[in-house]
């Protein structure tokens, strides 16, 4: 992928040092990805298809296609606050106060009753704590991927 980033930055014509700002990670991170010496992670390569839609990611990852998306291929339009439903708004109703449910236990005169029958005596259900949603990310059949986060 290093001679992917090194034709990309000859195409737009920016020198490693512009591509780093324009990604805003440090210099030496761009370097060492050129040399070889260090593989990109998924944060990096997320970043890059971020700043720059018109990449193709199958050329990018896989070195398949274009450097560059085709024209009638638009890229993914940036996700516009006012256009797409908030997961995390109040309007949505989640009922997160219900818990799971559970079977109903059955009911027996007395403890006693039930130990004499020989049944074990049951306790109630323990209800767990509601947890906090820290993202989601939709996955899509084109490849590309979106992620929610709930407001702080």
């Amino acid at each position: 992928m290093n001679r992917r980033l090194q034709q990309f930055l000859e195409l737009e014509q920016l020198k490693p040092a512009q591509f780093a700002d324009i990604m805003g990670i440090q210099r030496s991170n761009v370097s060492h990805i050129l040399s070889g010496r260090n593989k990109p992670g998924f944060d990096f390569i997320q970043k890059f298809l971020l700043k720059f839609p018109s990449v193709n990611p199958d050329w990018l990852l896989l070195g398949r296609g274009k450097p560059l998306r085709e024209q009638n291929t638009p890229a993914p339009a940036p996700r516009q606050q006012d256009s797409s439903p908030d997961l995390f708004s109040p309007s949505i109703e989640l009922d997160l106060d219900s818990g799971p449910s559970y079977a109903p236990v059955p009911e027996a005169e007395s403890t006693r009753d039930m130990i004499e029958d020989g049944d074990e005596p049951m306790s109630a259900p323990v209800r767990p704590q509601p947890k906090d949603v820290r993202r989601i990310t939709l996955f899509y059949s084109d490849g590309t991927f979106q992620e929610f986060y709930p407001p702080k």
